[in-house]
């Protein structure tokens, strides 16, 4: 695994006997993996890059590329076999060690041409996986501790972007979470490890003659997730976005971007028009890799 972040000594141990059991369970089967979710966002920005965000999280969110139901069902039976995981009430949930909620998710073959998965047995829970299959194509080695050595895979950045853009839109309604972070990613992506690429590879975002730091780095973050996205799968997010930067549209992911809200005082008002402009720079940084898209 090439170019790794090495985060070996920085992680609590918790987290790497978690990431060790996973890793054994999978690799026993076959099955290929990748780190999602909120945990995803504090290894790289907290830990890879001192950026901590205020929203603490137990959950820690996993991907599995599997073929079939069958393949899956063997990767769960495993890892509550070792005695370390229990089932919850959710079927996408389990509990390690009693403490941190494991939320497993099957994308791959599993999924099929609709890119959903409905559980088990009566197929009446939905979830869509687009980006899934982007993300892990594109995801970040991390190396998670050192002796021996444990190296695993972690979305990156922008498809972490893709993912939450992708599950906040399939439902808007509980996962504000999604939003809140999207607000803290888009707001800090050049300062997490791209502030450098900015000024030698995209020297054209540095000369306009209305630069704004923030701005830029939400339009890179576009030209990354061009980069990496489907034609499909960036056609959804561009359509989740059109929705949002139009002046006459709900704007129900603004709103959920904030904890609070938008309030409707001059400040809530600055801080609405802010998240407007920033999901307008990312729209316009995914046209820029793709002018076909959304014209």
């Amino acid at each position: 695994m090439s170019n790794l972040l090495d985060l070996s000594g920085k992680i609590d141990p918790m987290s790497v006997a978690l990431f060790a059991a996973v890793s054994e369970a999978a690799g026993s089967l076959g099955i290929a993996f990748l780190v999602v979710g909120a945990t995803a966002r504090d290894l790289i920005f907290e830990l890879g890059h001192g950026l901590p965000s205020k929203r603490a999280t137990l959950d820690r969110d996993f991907g599995f590329r599997a073929s079939s139901w069958d393949q899956f069902e063997k990767l769960k039976k495993l890892l509550l076999a070792s005695g370390l995981f229990k089932e919850t009430l959710e079927v996408q949930r389990l509990l390690y060690r009693g403490e941190l909620r494991v939320d497993i998710l099957p994308f791959g073959g599993i999924a099929g041409t609709r890119r959903e998965i409905r559980w088990p047995p009566n197929g009446d829970f939905v979830m869509s996986v687009a980006g899934f299959e982007d993300a892990y194509r594109a995801a970040l080695g991390v190396r998670v501790r050192a002796d021996p050595p444990l190296d695993i895979l972690v979305a990156s950045t922008p498809g972490l972007t893709i993912l939450k853009l992708i599950s906040w839109a399939d439902r808007p309604h509980e996962r504000q979470r999604d939003a809140i972070d999207l607000a803290f990613i888009v707001e800090r992506y050049l300062d997490a490890g791209n502030n450098e690429r900015l000024f030698e590879e995209h020297i054209d975002l540095v000369e306009d003659e209305n630069f704004d730091y923030v701005r830029a780095g939400a339009r890179l973050l576009g030209r990354d997730m061009a980069k990496i996205g489907s034609p499909d799968t960036l056609g959804r997010i561009r359509e989740i976005l059109a929705k949002e930067i139009v002046d006459e549209g709900q704007h129900l992911l603004i709103q959920n971007m904030t904890p609070a809200g938008i309030l409707s005082d001059e400040e809530g008002e600055r801080r609405f028009d802010e998240l407007v402009t920033l999901l307008r720079e990312l729209a316009k940084g995914i046209d820029d890799w793709f002018p076909s898209h959304g014209r």
